[in-house]
C-alpha cells in the first residue's frame, strides 16, 4: 500500500486509486448481476430440467445466490475458489454467460477505493517533511533537557532524543531512543524531557523530530 509521502503533489495523492480483492463475491451482489445480465433467467430455465447435463450446476447457483448469508469464493488458492472460477468457466462454455459477463462477475471481488481523497495540504506537506535533528549538549547525569519551537505542527508532535555511548568517540553504540519530548505543539512554550545517567565515560545526544518544526535547545 502507498503512502502519502510517496506522490509528487497533493492532487496526484488525491485521485490516486488502490484496489482490495477480497476474494469473494456476496450472494446478494451475485444475484443482483445475474438477474441484471438476464443470466438468471438461463439459469432457471436450466433448473427447470433434471435432465440438463448443466442442472447441478445451476441449481448450485441458484440456491446459493439465493441465500443472504452466503457469498461465491473466488480465491484461486482454495478448493471452492477453484471450483467456481472451473464452474464459471463451464457457463461460458455452455453459452449461459459470455466472457465479458464472467470477467465483469469476477471484478465484482474487487473494492476501489481513493485513501487519500480527503487528504488536506498540511498532512501532504507533513508526509514529506524529512524532520530534523537537534544535537543536544553532552551530558552523563540525569537531567532534564528543554526545548523550544517555532514552527506549530498541525497536531501535538513526539520528538525522541536518542544518545549512543561508549569508552571513547571512536567507540560509540549506535543511536537509540533513551527519552522524548511529549506533546510538542506551541511555539510559545519550552518542552522538558528526562534522561536517565549514563555509566560510559562518553555519550552523545540529540533531539530527532520526523517534522521540521525549529527546534532549539534552551
Amino acid at each position: 500500500m502507498s503512502t502519502l509521502s510517496d506522490f509528487a503533489t497533493l492532487a496526484e495523492a488525491q485521485v490516486h486509486t488502490e484496489i482490495t480483492d477480497k476474494k469473494q463475491v456476496g450472494s446478494g451482489q451475485a444475484r443482483g448481476f445475474f438477474v441484471t445480465s438476464g443470466i438468471w433467467t438461463a439459469l432457471r430455465q436450466i433448473q427447470s430440467d433434471m435432465t440438463h447435463p448443466l442442472y447441478a450446476l445451476a441449481d448450485a447457483v441458484i440456491v446459493t445466490a439465493s441465500d443472504g448469508s452466503s457469498y461465491f469464493g473466488m480465491d484461486s488458492s482454495t478448493a471452492e475458489g477453484q471450483g467456481n472460477l472451473a464452474a464459471s468457466q463451464i457457463l461460458v462454455d455452455a453459452g449461459v454467460m459470455t466472457e465479458a459477463q464472467k470477467l465483469e462477475l469476477f471484478s465484482k471481488a474487487l473494492t476501489v477505493t481513493k485513501p487519500y481523497a480527503n487528504a488536506t495540504q498540511a498532512e501532504f506537506d507533513e508526509a514529506k517533511d524529512v524532520g530534523e535533528t537537534l544535537l543536544l549538549p553532552a551530558n552523563n547525569a540525569q537531567h532534564k533537557p528543554v526545548i523550544n519551537i517555532t514552527t506549530q505542527p498541525s497536531k501535538p508532535t513526539t520528538i525522541a532524543i536518542e544518545q549512543r555511548f561508549g569508552p571513547s568517540v571512536d567507540d560509540l553504540t549506535d543511536w537509540h531512543e533513551c527519552g522524548a519530548f511529549r506533546g510538542v505543539f506551541y511555539p510559545q512554550q519550552s518542552y522538558t524531557a528526562q534522561v536517565s545517567a549514563s555509566p560510559a565515560s562518553v555519550r552523545e545526544l540529540r533531539a530527532v523530530s520526523k517534522l521540521t518544526v525549529g527546534m532549539s535547545e534552551v
